[in-house]
């Protein structure tokens, strides 16, 4: 789409305690002295750079953009101080995989000198071009149910997971918090706090793996009804924000030993040993192989980094699902099964049989596609049909004569073949081999996927025989 003046109007603080009108200054034709292109491998963060330098000065920002799926544009006005003071004016523009087109001038009165502007763009382009960064600390927290979190975890010299200052100590299993201190680059605090959230992210999803619970990143805000019961006894409902708040963050990362270190425990991979809370444990342990884990999720090349983030995505999400959604969440946990197979096109038709039986073997396979249990058949009876095969809308009869238990098994199981694949691809770095699927195939299949190579022969074929019907009526009709 063409570049197009926003219709709304956009107002900012002007320093002195008004609002101004945002400026668009795509369209303007006056002189732009400053020209300069920024390479496609700088592109992505330059914006940050020029950010940073501005804050580095105490300058303030304000812009617009128009961001379109091919090219975005923007227009940015650099205030140098308060009112009366120069003001520099950066429009950009680029397109998909492309440099950024860079035009600036001085705006305002007085002007800036052209040497503090050449010498500001300077700055900007020497950090981008060297990828300059420095380190900062950020902390935040996880939250879980289950055991509580009492010992610390270096998962890296760089990556700590704490115990939080106050826990819930009138349930055994109830609301947990994981405290995360870790050293981010970061172009400016800024930019490390936005690196720090995605690694944040991640962290959930690696820990939902490995643990086998849903591990969130703790909300940040939010309101919502609590209740309690006063000294007589008497409910009583308030609102209140939700979350858990940690009073006092270190200002840099802990020393490694000051306190206990989680408990770690023996497994064997693949692991279908029982699990539960059986009155011998009061924290949470993990398995022993976690670091190990940890160093081959950070150590994937991109490509199979993101399947993974992808895969335990779905994992997070389907055990986020509660009772009331049991057979989406049995569908997404086969979901996040199949997404484990290679990328090739010739392993499309592959389903979570045929992943599991590469990474776990044709015994696990086989239990997988008997009559009660078959995952990938009640996955597209939900997914294509909406059909449930829980009891989503079933009315519970504490003293019901007749339940059927099969459906309830077959989650439980499910869960547990679907996050021992999911360790074994990430065991294996994602690398496993799959059989190509032999499978007869139907003429319209055949059709379908030779479609291009059969066109040119119809349409010969059809050219050669209206040639040969035209020859036949010549010689009926004119003979």
């Amino acid at each position: 789409m063409a570049k197009a003046k926003s219709k709304a109007t956009i107002m900012s603080a002007d320093g002195a305690g008004g609002m101004a009108q945002v400026e668009d200054r795509r369209f303007q034709t006056d002189d732009w002295p400053i020209r300069f292109d920024v390479p496609k491998d700088q592109a992505d963060t330059w914006l940050q750079y020029l950010s940073a330098e501005c804050r580095r000065r105490g300058w303030s920002t304000v812009g617009i953009a128009q961001l379109e799926a091919r090219e975005n544009s923007g227009s940015v006005t650099i205030n140098t101080g308060g009112p009366g003071q120069p003001q520099l004016a950066v429009v950009w523009e680029r397109k998909r995989e492309g440099p950024i087109k860079i035009r600036a001038r001085s705006t305002g009165t007085p002007e800036l000198p052209p040497d503090r502007a050449n010498d500001f763009f300077r700055q900007i382009n020497e950090r981008s071009a060297a990828r300059a960064t420095e380190r900062y600390h950020r902390g935040w927290h996880l939250c879980y149910e289950g055991l509580p979190w009492r010992g610390e975890l270096w998962l890296e010299d760089t990556v700590r997971l704490g115990p939080p200052s106050q826990q819930d100590d009138r349930a055994l299993i109830g609301p947990r918090i994981i405290l995360v201190n870790a050293l981010t680059n970061g172009i400016d605090e800024l930019h490390a706090s936005s690196t720090f959230e995605l690694t944040l992210r991640e962290l959930s999803v690696f820990l939902t793996v490995v643990m086998g619970t849903n591990v969130r990143v703790s909300p940040n805000g939010g309101r919502g009804w609590t209740w309690g019961t006063n000294s007589s006894g008497q409910v009583e409902c308030d609102i209140r924000n939700l979350g858990y708040w940690e009073k006092d963050w270190p200002k840099e990362m802990p020393a490694r030993n000051e306190i206990q270190a989680v408990p770690l425990e023996p497994v064997s991979r693949p692991d279908f040993s029982l699990r539960g809370v059986d009155g011998t444990q009061f924290e949470l342990h993990l398995p022993e192989d976690i670091l190990d884990l940890w160093r081959a999720f950070t150590g994937l090349p991109p490509d199979r980094r993101r399947q993974f983030l992808q895969v335990a995505s779905m994992w997070q999400l389907s055990l986020s699902l509660s009772h009331d959604y049991q057979t989406a969440r049995f569908a997404w946990m086969v979901a996040a099964c199949e997404a484990l197979k290679p990328r090739d096109s010739q392993f499309r038709d592959h389903n979570i049989y045929h992943v599991v039986e590469a990474l776990l073997g044709k015994t696990i396979t086989n239990q997988m596609q008997e009559q009660w249990f078959r995952p990938q058949d009640v996955r597209s009876a939900h997914l294509h049909r909406g059909e449930f095969r829980g009891s989503e809308f079933i009315q519970h009869a504490m003293m019901s004569s007749l339940q059927d238990p099969t459906f309830d098994e077959a989650c439980r199981v499910l869960y547990q073949i679907v996050q021992a694949t999911i360790i074994e691809w990430l065991r294996r770095d994602g690398i496993f081999k799959m059989l190509p699927l032999r499978r007869r195939t139907s003429w319209r299949r055949w059709v379908r996927d030779h479609a291009f190579s059969i066109l040119p022969i119809i349409g010969a074929i059809g050219i050669a025989v209206g040639i040969v019907l035209a020859w036949i009526l010549s010689i009926l009709f004119f003979a």
